[in-house]
């Protein structure tokens, strides 16, 4: 049993976050810039940028009891993240399969209603949704590989806390 819903692991290494070194983690997840935006000779505002560029920065901090195992980290190091923060896509009614940007580690589907609607155990990127749903909402923690880019660590000597910060930004 994991302390905290975040994982982090170094590409066929291991894991990053022993017992008590990330609960209470917080996670940003920020849109990288891509392409451009241009009017047309209309006057209308288009985005010049291909879709497949879209890409994450993310930040992760925490405080806890124990020092996350960070020794291999550095600058340019590839790390799977199985993230904390949730992405959430509108679903119309009638939708029958949704396609997800990212391979999801959780997924919730619910109604307008607030109401939790059962999906397919496969938890692939494309998803079925039941024939019978009135519309909504699905919810996912994508996992991402991402680069780290820095990391700080901060110890609280007689306040026993380990504090840390992780910037990363999708690969």
């Amino acid at each position: 049993m994991s302390d905290t819903d975040l994982t982090l692991e170094l590409i066929d290494k291991g894991m990053l976050l022993p017992p008590f070194s990330g609960r209470e983690c917080t996670q940003t997840l920020t849109p990288l810039p891509c392409g451009s935006l241009r009017r047309t000779i209309n006057g209308t505002l288009v985005h010049l940028g291909p879709p497949s560029h879209r890409k994450f920065s993310s930040t992760i901090s925490c405080k806890d009891k124990r020092t996350p195992a960070f020794e291999e980290l550095w600058e340019g190091v590839r790390v799977k993240v199985g993230c904390i923060q949730s992405l959430t896509q509108s679903i119309p009614k009638g939708t029958r399969q949704v396609h997800l940007e990212r391979p999801p580690l959780s997924l919730h589907l619910f109604d307008e209603d607030h109401v939790s609607w059962p999906i397919d155990g496969n938890h692939d990127q494309w998803v079925s949704i039941p024939s019978d749903f009135p519309g909504g909402f699905l919810s996912y923690r994508p996992l991402l590989v991402m680069v780290v880019k820095k990391y700080h660590l901060e110890t609280d000597e007689w306040g026993l806390m380990i504090g840390w910060s992780l910037e990363l930004e999708e690969g």
